[in-house]
C-alpha cells in the first residue's frame, strides 16, 4: 500500500514537472482567449441551426440543468446573450448563421491549434509542417464539434423527446440515466480524439480511454462546481472588473477547462514513462524524440 502510494505521488511530482517545463499554465491561457472569442459567435450559430428544426426556446430551458456547473456571472451573460438572440428575427439570425459559423469556425480553429501546440509541448513532440498543422487543427475542429453537437443532442433534445413520449415512470428514469452516461461518454470521446490525434505522433497513440481523460473529467466537475461556489459567496469579479466581470469570470473558467485539458495529457506521458521504465529502455516517442522537438511551444 505504501509503495503504492509512493509511486501514484512519484507522477504527480511528474505531471507538475512536465507542467512547468512546458509553460502550461501561458498555453491555456491562449487557449481559453481563442475559446472567448469562439463562445459567443458558435452560440449564435447553434441557435440559428437548431431553429431551422424546432423550437430554440428549448436551450433556454435545458441551460437550467448546468447552471451548478457554471460560474454565475459566466452564465448570467451566457443566458443574457442567449435571450437576446431568442428575441431575434427569423431572417436575423438566418443571417447570423453565416457570420456566426464563420467567425466561430474561424476562432475554434485557432483555439485547437493553440491546444494541439499545447499537446506537442507536454509529449514532446515536435510541431507540424505549416499546412499539415492547419489541416490537422481543422480536421480536428470539426471532429470536436461534431463530438458537441451530440452531446447538445443529449442534454437538450432527449428531454424534449422523453417529455412528449408517454412512458412507465421506471423507464422515464432509466433513458434519464441513459442521456448523461452517453453524455459523458461523449465526452470522454472529446477527449480521446484530443489525446489520440492532437499530439504529432504516428507510433504509440494512447487508447481512446486514458487515466488522463477521466482524472479531468472529474477535476473539472469539482474545479467548475469549486469556481461558482466561490463566485456565488466570495468573489466580487464585478466589484473590481466592474462591467467586464462577467467577462473577466468566464475568461477563468475558460482557462481552468484549458489547463485541466493539459494537465490530463501531462497525466498521460507520466503514465506511460512509468509504463516503459518498468518494462525497460527500448526506443520509443517519448525517450526518442525527433531533432527540433525543443521548439517553442508558441512556434509554427
Amino acid at each position: 500500500m505504501l509503495a503504492r502510494m509512493k509511486d501514484y505521488g512519484s507522477t504527480f511530482l511528474k505531471v507538475w514537472f512536465v507542467a512547468d517545463r512546458v509553460h502550461l499554465g501561458l498555453i491555456a491561457a491562449g487557449v481559453a482567449f481563442f475559446a472567448m472569442f469562439a463562445l459567443f459567435p458558435a452560440l449564435a450559430a447553434v441557435i440559428a441551426i437548431f431553429g431551422l428544426v424546432a423550437d430554440p426556446i428549448v436551450i433556454q430551458t435545458q441551460l437550467e440543468l448546468v447552471r451548478e456547473l457554471i460560474p454565475p456571472d459566466a452564465y448570467d451573460a451566457l443566458f443574457s446573450q442567449l435571450e437576446n438572440l431568442l428575441s431575434a428575427r427569423p431572417e436575423t439570425l438566418t443571417f447570423a448563421t453565416v457570420l456566426s459559423l464563420s467567425v466561430a469556425l474561424f476562432s475554434a480553429r485557432a483555439g485547437v491549434a493553440a491546444l494541439m501546440l499545447g499537446l506537442n509541448s507536454v509529449y514532446d513532440r515536435p510541431v507540424r509542417g505549416g499546412l499539415r498543422h492547419i489541416l490537422a487543427a481543422i480536421t480536428m475542429t470539426f471532429s470536436l464539434i461534431g463530438v458537441a453537437l451530440t452531446a447538445l443532442l443529449m442534454v437538450v433534445v432527449a428531454p424534449v423527446v422523453i417529455a412528449h413520449v408517454p412512458l412507465p415512470w421506471r423507464a422515464a428514469a432509466v433513458l434519464e440515466l441513459l442521456r448523461w452516461l452517453i453524455a459523458f461518454m461523449v465526452l470522454l470521446a472529446g477527449l480521446g480524439i484530443l489525446y489520440r490525434f492532437g499530439p504529432n505522433r504516428r507510433e504509440a497513440r494512447p487508447s481512446w480511454v486514458t487515466p488522463g481523460a477521466l482524472v479531468v473529467i472529474v477535476l473539472w466537475l469539482a474545479a467548475s462546481t469549486g469556481f461558482s461556489l466561490y463566485l456565488s459567496n466570495f468573489g466580487r469579479y464585478n466589484e473590481v472588473y466592474g462591467s467586464i466581470g462577467a467577462a473577466a469570470a468566464m475568461l477563468m473558467w475558460l482557462y481552468i477547462s484549458a489547463y485541466l485539458i493539459l494537465f490530463g495529457a501531462a497525466l498521460n506521458v507520466a503514465i506511460e514513462k512509468r509504463g516503459l521504465a518498468r518494462e525497460g529502455p527500448r526506443p520509443t516517442e517519448l525517450e526518442h524524440p525527433e531533432p527540433g522537438s525543443q521548439e517553442s511551444p508558441l512556434g509554427s
